[in-house]
């Protein structure tokens, strides 16, 4: 990637804690909030935490987030799809105790309303950057928020690689992954944005790393991305969906196929961070590279993405708040 130099008076990145998780929407999910200043980022404090369910929201003028609804819902999905404790098989029964644990993080109410309070309580401390630094261990279900600066890009376009195959459970935002994915994000170079996980066999692409990966194939101006079982449905994915739709710009569920990368006028990638990106080159596997040209209904969809990620947005703080 290749972010803009952000100035040493950045506020630091906060981390919220809900050390003892409310068992009932009668509960406060306010009580046990602890906030601390943290200069780690959203990936390090994954991996300081056992494996479970995750997702990356994004802020829209400070007091709003896109889609946090359905956010939460990937959360409650995830929380469905993982068994815990990973290390067992996944057909072993889980165990009583963790069962009624997570059961409130599985019904959608009680985690959007866990949710809200962790977010809100984390998102004034970074902007007031007023936290208690204290935090204690704790073994009970824990619910984690993290706030830290978005990263923006300088370049319009991007530079991916063909790198690494496609993972299990697709389907599921599981923090396990980005444990997984941390080697192939170390054969990436800087100027790389992204992997995209390819199917050797069939040379289907699948998705990136953190990204949901889409081909416009020029000769039917049909958007081409993977079927929605077989990757993680983000949820840019989604609105980029809801885009075309209402464009009327043909979308088909089938894997990008680097066999008929030439038919390719472009192609993107969507996630919380990056929106829509553009693809500029490809590096293939052999190492030989693929060059797209500017897409006018690439920049369409990316335009519209925006608008309709703003027309979106959740309220989660007052101007007060800030």
């Amino acid at each position: 990637m290749s972010p803009t130099i952000l100035p040493s008076a950045m506020p630091q990145h906060i981390l919220a804690v809900r050390k003892h998780p409310s068992t009932t929407l009668s509960d406060s999910p306010s009580d046990n909030i602890s906030v601390s200043y943290t200069n780690k980022s959203a990936n390090t404090v994954l991996l300081d935490y056992p494996p479970g369910a995750y997702t990356a929201m994004r802020t829209f003028d400070r007091v709003g987030i896109m889609d946090f609804s359905g956010h939460v819902a990937r959360l409650v999905s995830s929380l469905a799809q993982i068994h815990f404790p990973e290390s067992e098989p996944a057909d072993t029964a889980e165990a009583p105790t963790v069962r009624r644990g997570l059961a409130p993080y599985r019904d959608p109410e009680t985690l959007k309303t866990e949710m809200a309070e962790l977010v809100r309580a984390a998102l004034k401390a970074y902007y007031h950057q007023s936290a208690d630094r204290d935090e204690a261990k704790t073994n009970e279900p824990l619910v984690v928020a993290q706030v830290e600066p978005l990263m923006v890009l300088k370049e319009r376009r991007c530079k991916v690689k063909v790198h690494g195959s496609p993972r299990q459970h697709a389907t599921a935002k599981d923090s396990q992954w980005v444990r997984d994915r941390s080697a192939l994000e170390a054969g990436l170079s800087k100027d790389m944005n992204e992997a995209l996980l390819l199917d050797d066999a069939t040379q289907d692409l699948y998705e990136g790393l953190s990204s949901n990966l889409f081909a416009f194939d020029g000769a039917r101006q049909t958007i081409v991305t993977a079927p929605l079982d077989s990757v993680l449905k983000g949820t840019i994915l989604k609105v980029v969906l809801a885009v075309c739709e209402e464009q009327k710009i043909p979308i088909e569920f089938k894997f990008p196929n680097l066999k008929h990368i030439d038919e390719w006028e472009g192609a993107f990638i969507t996630s919380t961070s990056r929106l829509v990106l553009p693809i500029k080159t490809i590096v293939l596997p052999d190492g030989s590279e693929k060059t797209f040209g500017e897409s006018k209904v690439i920049d369409l969809i990316r335009t519209l993405v925006l608008q309709e990620c703003k027309r979106r947005v959740e309220a989660i703080l007052t101007d007060d708040d800030i």
